[in-house]
């Protein structure tokens, strides 16, 4: 290969003499755009090719997610710690259940903000209960992990019952000024 590109360079002017044939820019310009329509259909197959494996991607997420996923292992509880303290947590997870209901009888819509706050923090209390079930199912049966998991509800119920009289009394002095303004109004 060097000896042809030597001889090209050294007759460089010899290559150079002719120019080409008459209409050679014309019949130029005319290629160039078959070459982009070519390229723009590569380009919608290429397009409609990634468009058909997204969704066949999705569907199959779909399908694994809806249908072939594997049982998911549930966590321990309070109650399989043992028997004894079945009946610790249906009373703990009813004493919940019910301070919620009141909760939710005692808000109105001047609330909603305070009440999103609240279920905020009972669902990071619920992330923390969460860390104590995969403790305890790491550690079966260790006492402080059962310890833990009874303060924790008796925590959880102390703040539900907290915010129950925070709503009361905010519904008492609502009533009284609604009293007030009645009276006056009078």
């Amino acid at each position: 290969m060097n000896h042809i590109e030597n001889y090209i360079r050294k007759n460089r002017k010899a290559f150079d003499n002719e120019e080409p044939r008459a209409g050679h820019e014309a019949r130029f310009l005319e290629k160039l755009p078959r070459q982009k329509t070519r390229s723009m259909v590569y380009i919608r197959y290429a397009a409609a090719a990634a468009v058909i494996a997204f969704l066949v991607t999705l569907s199959g997420l779909y399908i694994h997610d809806n249908w072939i996923t594997e049982p998911v292992q549930e966590l321990p509880t309070l109650a399989d710690a043992g028997p004894q303290y079945a009946e610790a947590e249906a009373y703990f997870v009813s004493t919940i259940q019910h301070q919620h209901n009141i909760i939710n009888q005692l808000s109105d819509d001047n609330m909603q903000a305070h009440k999103e706050q609240m279920e905020k923090d009972l669902q990071e209390m619920d992330k923390l209960y969460k860390q104590l079930r995969k403790d305890l199912d790491a550690n079966p049966g260790d006492p402080r992990v059962i310890n833990a998991m009874i303060k924790h509800y008796q925590t959880r119920i102390n703040v539900m019952k907290q915010i129950v009289e925070q709503l009361q009394e905010a519904q008492r002095i609502k009533a009284q000024k609604t009293q007030n303004h009645e009276k006056i109004s009078l």
